[in-house]
């Protein structure tokens, strides 16, 4: 190392800023749309549940089944959008890709169906794995502006914490209507 050239920081050598080098910028603006939206629809799917929900093993199972739902939806929804711009089938390739990049979606309900079935096995209450399971979400997506960042390999900002907190009280917004239009 030359002398002009300057040794990085602690902070940025523990940090990458970037999660993957190859990923392109379309790849990852669709796994940041699959990761809002399964936070909204799973957050949706959990507002109007009730201890009784949980108790019976209705909330496990519903919570579940939306998220895997929505994760093949949206693939099959991918597929079929593809194929009408590009007027060609996707390759075995490009569906791969599309499986991943839904991935997001199905993750979204992984901790609140741990802690759905942690209150159905009489673990925690019921009401508790609810309102745990909401705030996880919505810590989730007022993170989202930190993803984009990481993503975009820029620094973080307070900026980004502040935008981040508007976007989670938007998608609780949508979430809300969503949980009582469709119920």
């Amino acid at each position: 190392m030359t002398t002009h050239e300057q040794q990085p920081r602690l902070g940025d050598r523990l940090l990458r800023y970037r999660a993957d080098e190859s990923l392109s910028g379309e790849r990852a603006a669709a796994r940041i749309s699959a990761y809002v939206y399964g936070n909204i629809l799973v957050f949706a799917t959990l507002v109007p549940l009730s201890d009784e929900d949980v108790a019976h093993g209705h909330a496990l199972t519903l919570t579940l089944g939306v998220a895997v739902s929505t994760y093949l939806a949206h693939v099959f929804a991918e597929i079929v959008g593809h194929n009408a711009r590009a007027g060609a089938s996707m390759t075995r390739a490009d569906v791969i890709h599309e499986l991943r990049d839904s991935t997001p979606i199905a993750t979204s309900a992984v901790v609140p169906c741990l802690l759905l079935a942690a209150a159905w096995a009489g673990w925690i209450e019921g009401g508790n794995a609810i309102q745990i399971s909401e705030v996880y979400l919505m810590i989730r997506i007022a993170l989202i502006g930190f993803l984009v960042q990481r993503l975009r390999s820029e620094r973080p900002s307070f900026r980004t914490l502040l935008a981040g907190v508007l976007l989670a009280v938007v998608a609780a917004g949508i979430s809300l209507v969503k949980a009582l239009l469709g119920h």
